[in-house]
Parts: C-alpha cells; sequence; structure tokens
C-alpha cells in the first residue's frame, strides 16, 4: 500500500467524523461518550476543528512522494492515531459511548499500525540500498 492512499483513507474518515462534531451529530456524542447538553456542543465543535485540521494536513501532503519528507507527517499520524486509540479504548473499557465506539477502537489502531509501518519504511529502504551500493 502507498502512503498517499492512507493518507486519502484517512482523510475520508477524519473528514467524516469532523463534519459530525460540527453540525452537532447525535451519533458523534453516543459513539464518543460525550452527552448531549448545550455545554458539550462547543467542545464537540472545537474537536471536530482539530480533527479537521488532521485531515487537511494529510490532504496536502498526500502527493509527496519522498517517505523521508513525509517522516514528520508520519510520526504526527501515529502518535496521534496511536493516543486517540488508547483514550477511546480506555473511555469505552469505562462504559461510555455505544457499540459504535469499537468501530472507532478499531479504525485508530489500524490507523496507528499502519502509520507505524510507513513510519519504519523509510529506514529499512535507506538500509538496503546502502548494502547495494
Amino acid at each position: 500500500m502507498k502512503v498517499r492512499y492512507a493518507l486519502i483513507v484517512d482523510v475520508l474518515v477524519l473528514l467524516a467524523v469532523a463534519i459530525g462534531c460540527f453540525f452537532d451529530m447525535r451519533w458523534v456524542h453516543n459513539m464518543l461518550g460525550i452527552y448531549h447538553a448545550p455545554d458539550s456542543v462547543f467542545f464537540c465543535q472545537l474537536l471536530g476543528a482539530a480533527i479537521f485540521g488532521l485531515a487537511l494536513q494529510n490532504w496536502l501532503v498526500r502527493k509527496v512522494d519522498d517517505l523521508e519528507r513525509l517522516r514528520i507527517i508520519l510520526l504526527a499520524n501515529f502518535v496521534g492515531h496511536g493516543a486517540a486509540f488508547l483514550i477511546i479504548l480506555a473511555n469505552k473499557l469505562n462504559g461510555a459511548g455505544d457499540v459504535t465506539a469499537w468501530l472507532a477502537v478499531g479504525y485508530t489502531l489500524i490507523a496507528t499500525l499502519l502509520f507505524g509501518y510507513f513510519l519504519d519504511r523509510p529506514r529499512l529502504q535507506s538500509q538496503s540500498q546502502s548494502r547495494h551500493a
């Protein structure tokens, strides 16, 4: 799989969640265990803005072919999705959220592993090139 395709899939998922947060959709509240109250609307929209920023970042770098130049973005995605995985998993294990929270847990785990794979890949390529030189 190419990094470009992983970034595009990530953009689509992140945009769906960001739009759900922006427009105060009940499925986002239920999935993340955010109680639907007037005070939580601002919190959810702020979360949507952060998620939209990550989606925009991934969209803007999707055409960069040099994996070494993408290393910082890959690291940010690895750490961000990894932290989201731990937080959503802990939240779900504490009883918050509905059944769809497991989709978020699964997606963030897959995204963390995928971006971790791409993060390690440039080092492997540079080692194999140095052996052939």
